[in-house]
């Protein structure tokens, strides 16, 4: 695949944002007085794996191909602090000629002169957090924008000159009918948007949303609800010329795919900075403290911030490799499976593939074991069938 490669990447989250959404679970603060420790800690940070690449297998000989500054909305920090940030990066890391740098926006935190900076400190792609282009749904919510600043937001970013445009949306959320679904998705498509993730609302834990959900204050959608909103936005990007990549991921051709996620799916290296930031090299993977005032004091009394680390053992790297794999339009490699687990996929499943075979959930194409339109519907649920004793 064309932008797809075995390239380690870095990832950076900023926790700050303007107001906290009801149904986000990304660790993000919205009192910003410790914007500039926080800064301080995060070079920090960047400073010691940079000074200390011995820690890490292969760190020194590494060409990042891929930065993605997520949170939180980074689109908030100043040019000062992210031209801070870029310059440490490029002091303690090479980055290749075609690096893919993605920040992420929203609107109402950003103008034409904000987006002719980050072009000037080399950001070539850009995700923008719309979620929906129905005000009372953006409202409900708990957006900061309206659907007049999400165009403008989209067209100002096309202007100074981005030509690689993602956009967030979110679907089946509780009073969402399947036709404002459908003005929302018809209308990102409509702006000429190279890429759109497309999410269905999931109640996570601990969120404002999912505490309403269990005092009964809000519904979830019924599972064939759901099952009917995702059909028809598969059916509309298909007919709008997308494909799907993965199964919240369109993009206009495999020159927009998001090379930095596609790493995530594809078990490939990468590092991350900042607080509650997960990071995984050569099978090992760990997270640091979900918490900026310990971020900040840890890094200020020269500690470690990761809070979790492990190192997969065999049967979790072989469910993680399946369970991503099915995950993508491509699916499961058989021969890069064999060679890196050394047994045989499809014999060693045997049972569970036949029957994803017999129903047509399931094909191989030119030695790729994926899922077919009908299999992506229950994909959760075949995942669930390899999970190790």
């Amino acid at each position: 695949m064309k932008n797809i490669s075995n390239n380690p990447g870095l990832y950076i989250h900023i926790p700050f944002c303007d107001t906290k959404c009801g149904y986000c679970d990304f660790y993000s603060i919205t009192n910003h007085s410790s914007r500039s420790e926080f800064i301080e800690s995060l070079l920090k940070e960047i400073r010691f794996y940079g000074c200390n690449p011995a820690n890490l297998a292969g760190l020194n000989k590494s060409v990042f191909d891929t930065v993605y500054l997520g949170g939180g909305t980074p689109s908030l920090l100043t040019e000062f602090e992210l031209t801070l940030i870029f310059e440490e990066l490029n002091t303690f890391f090479t980055f290749s000629a075609n690096c893919e740098i993605t920040l992420e926006a929203n609107p109402g935190t950003v103008n034409k002169e904000k987006f002719q900076f980050y072009k000037n400190i080399g950001v070539n792609r850009l995700s923008i957090g719309i979620q929906s282009f129905k005000d009372d749904e953006l409202k409900y919510l708990g957006r900061i924008h309206d659907s007049a600043q999400a165009v403008k937001t989209v067209e100002e970013a096309q202007n100074a000159g981005f030509d690689n445009l993602s956009i967030d949306l979110i679907f089946a959320t509780p009073k969402q009918t399947l036709d404002d679904w459908l003005f929302s998705l018809n209308k990102g498509i409509a702006l000429n948007t190279q890429h759109i993730s497309a999410y269905n609302l999931i109640f996570e834990e601990g969120t404002p949303f999912y505490k309403k959900l269990i005092r009964g204050q809000i519904f979830d959608k019924s599972e064939q609800e759901q099952e009917r909103f995702y059909a028809e936005t598969m059916s509309v990007f298909a007919k709008s010329g997308f494909e799907q990549y993965e199964i919240s991921s369109y993009a206009r051709s495999d020159k927009y795919y998001s090379r930095h996620n596609y790493k995530y799916w594809d078990h490939t290296n990468y590092l991350s900075f900042g607080p509650s930031a997960h990071s995984f090299w050569d099978g090992k993977r760990w997270s640091n403290v979900r918490s900026l005032s310990a971020y900040i004091r840890d890094l200020k009394d020269a500690k470690s911030v990761v809070d979790f680390e492990e190192t997969l053992d065999r049967n979790t790297r072989i469910f993680e490799k399946i369970m991503l794999g099915l995950r993508t339009k491509k699916g499961i490699d058989l021969k890069k499976f064999e060679r890196e687990f050394n047994i045989p996929f499809l014999e060693s499943y045997a049972t569970n593939n036949k029957k994803l075979l017999d129903g047509a959930l399931v094909e191989i194409t030119d030695g790729y074991f994926h899922l077919t339109q009908k299999g992506i519907m229950i994909c959760d649920e075949i995942i669930a069938d390899f999970i190790p004793n």
